[in-house]
């Protein structure tokens, strides 16, 4: 049903991005207990089987209790393969103990906050030693997702479009997205409303069947009346100034 499924170990992060996928410039501070990821992926376990769980944020490196977010993640059996995408900025600061857990790396690049040539080197080398399979992704361009005005005409044609409900299912804080952005845009516009209307419970009895009726639903979630998706314009990558907003 998904090749692969997320889980966003960490909400913030170390650099502020505008036009951030996941909206971290404008979020708090946020840990996942390795408790409590183990709880969601064991019950997310009776409905999807991916190929693939990424863990990521925000910066997953930011985490202080990655490795045990990591064993809880092997420990819960949803996949057999475990992912980290990171921007690569803390990586010597990160224990061993996390590359040994780790199937891959998804180490994403950007031109307005360059990784120097001797820590991805050092990166590089890391991985190598520890058999973690390395894809790096140079992202040269954002596209903007958020949309200036609610619209529910315009929800439809995004919903349409838009690749995050295909690529990006997400379990967070209990519950199962089709895409990564309701739980995010539920904090930063201050409307839970958002989170609890597009996500299923993953303590549901019919999770299966729910989760199978909204991955298949043709119509548009309610953060879609607030999201651009894929349909936004895409301009180039840059960092906010301090205390700005999520879009710059």
């Amino acid at each position: 049903m998904t090749w692969s499924l997320e889980a966003h170990v960490v909400d913030h992060c170390n650099l502020r991005c505008a036009h951030c996928c996941t909206l971290s410039p404008g979020l708090q501070p946020r840990y996942t207990s390795p408790a409590a990821l183990r709880r969601d992926l064991t019950l997310a376990a009776r409905a999807v089987a991916p190929a693939l769980l990424k863990l990521t944020g925000g910066e997953p490196l930011l985490h202080p209790e990655l490795a045990a977010c990591l064993d809880a993640s092997r420990e819960s059996g949803i996949a057999d393969q475990i992912s980290l995408t990171t921007n690569g900025h803390l990586a010597h600061r990160v224990s061993d103990a996390v590359f040994e857990r780790l199937d891959r790396l998804t180490l994403s690049l950007y031109p307005s906050a360059p990784l120097s040539d001797a820590r991805l080197a050092a990166l590089e080398e890391r991985c190598e030693r520890h058999g973690v399979l390395l894809r790096v992704k140079w992202m040269h361009r954002f596209g903007r997702m958020d949309a200036p005005r609610p619209s529910a005409r315009r929800a439809r044609a995004v919903h349409a479009e838009c690749w995050l409900r295909v690529r990006c299912h997400l379990v967070h804080e209990g519950r199962f997205y089709a895409c990564t952005r309701p739980p995010h845009l539920a904090d930063v516009r201050g409307e839970p409303e958002l989170a609890q209307s597009d996500g299923v419970s993953l303590e549901a009895p019919d999770l299966l069947e729910r989760v199978r009726a909204l991955l298949e639903s043709d119509e548009p979630h309610a953060s879609c009346s607030v999201c651009l998706g894929a349909s936004g314009a895409r301009e180039p990558h840059s960092q906010l100034a301090a205390g700005s907003g999520t879009s710059g």
